[in-house]
């Protein structure tokens, strides 16, 4: 059977279930590095005691499991002009840290926030929720900012990442801005603007999440185009397909990502950290491992580079 030691799942593909119910499935089925999405139904995770989380820590260290956090985007809005918003993300995100150092982290994604709430909220969406396929329909609404606004917001972040850092200065986890998708009204829709903060907050603590399902919804060569512009700070991938019009979370191959194109820039750039199968289906979670796992194997061997430990 192949290993799953190297290959990241979401639990995502069971959000409609309990957190820990999710968890049991995932662990059940041999996954090594589990990353809990802190939305819809797993948001419990913030309000899990001392005793439960303690405890997932120890189930994790008795399997062998890794863990990282994908932290709230429905609420948690670092680029929020209101500063109550502000107040409310720096303390999910806060929280979700402290999370993350009881599980031993090493790295929470986040999303950089979206210029206008209200925006969003006269269209009806949540504040936030657009990485989520049933929500795309809504974000695309007059969202849209000013040049100056979008500089402001950016320079909010700034701030934001800056006190959070501070008040997690003794932390190791890494907070990866990951790239979101197209949306009016969204930052980190491209990489370069959250190599921008990254640059602006001059941390080595904040890194990328490149998300594959979100960069092909602005076309093919732009994917492979905003993957290399993400290597120098990428710690994590976000691995799923489309069609290239919507966020779909579909198994690899099933859509237009260009799956071998980017695992052999990934392979010759080095690339050694976290492959995440973000999916919306559980049947797609092993043929999408297994298309990875031969992948891989046959660029380490194209670029002479060392097989990843587990990878034969």
């Amino acid at each position: 059977m192949m290993s799953l030691q190297n290959c990241a799942v979401s639990t995502y593909v069971y959000i409609g279930r309990p957190l820990a119910e999710a968890i049991e499935l995932l662990a059940a089925e041999g996954w090594k590095h589990i990353e809990i999405m802190c939305e819809g139904r797993h948001g419990e995770l913030l309000e899990w005691t001392a005793d439960q989380l303690a405890s997932l820590a120890r189930k994790g260290k008795d399997l062998g499991i890794r863990w990282s956090i994908h932290a709230p985007i429905t609420g948690c809005n670092p680029a929020a002009a209101d500063g109550q918003q502000r107040a409310e993300a720096e303390t999910l995100l806060l929280n979700t840290l402290r999370v993350a150092e009881v599980l031993d982290c090493s790295y929470v994604v986040l999303h950089a926030g979206e210029l206008s709430a209200e925006g969003a909220e006269e269209t009806g969406a949540e504040p936030g929720a657009a990485s989520l396929p049933e929500e795309a329909a809504v974000m695309a609404g007059p969202g849209a900012a000013s040049a100056g606004s979008r500089e402001a917001a950016k320079a909010r972040v700034v701030r934001f990442l800056q006190r959070i850092l501070a008040e997690t200065a003794g932390s190791a986890a890494v907070i990866a801005l990951e790239n979101v998708p197209p949306y009016p009204g969204l930052l980190g829709t491209e990489v370069t603007e959250l190599l921008e903060l990254a640059a602006r907050v001059n941390s080595s603590r904040i890194g990328l999440v490149f998300d594959s399902g979100h960069a092909l919804m602005a076309g093919r060569e732009r994917c492979l185009l905003m993957l290399q512009q993400a290597m120098p700070r990428l710690v994590a991938l976000h691995l799923s397909d489309n069609a290239a019009e919507q966020d779909e979370h579909l198994g690899l191959g099933q859509g237009k990502v260009p799956l071998e194109a980017m695992l052999a820039g990934l392979a010759a750039g080095g690339f050694n950290g976290a492959w995440v199968l973000e999916l919306r289906h559980p049947g797609d979670l092993l043929p999408s491992a297994a298309k990875l796992h031969h992948l891989r194997k046959q660029y380490q061997a194209v670029y002479g580079i060392e097989p990843v430990p587990g990878i034969r």
